[in-house]
């Protein structure tokens, strides 16, 4: 499973959301103001990490099933 690690840099605040740099073309992400680490603010690096959880989702997948079958019965 491949795990991905990138940075972006705390651009700025627009009310409860965060705005990152994401690389050289600009693009920007949007989250939560609460998400971020404590103390965080505009001009800091901010490191992601991005990996596939399989057993998580075939977990929730199952619990999504389970619930479309109780629903179709009635029950």
């Amino acid at each position: 499973m491949k795990n991905i690690k990138f940075y972006g840099t705390l651009d700025r605040f627009e009310g409860n959301i965060a705005v990152i740099l994401i690389g050289d073309e600009g693009e920007t992400i949007e989250i939560s103001k609460d998400l971020l680490p404590e103390g965080c603010k505009e001009g800091d690096l901010i490191s992601f990490k991005l990996e596939k959880k399989d057993k998580k989702t075939k977990i929730e997948k199952e619990k999504v099933e389970n619930l479309i079958k109780k629903l179709a019965r009635g029950t």
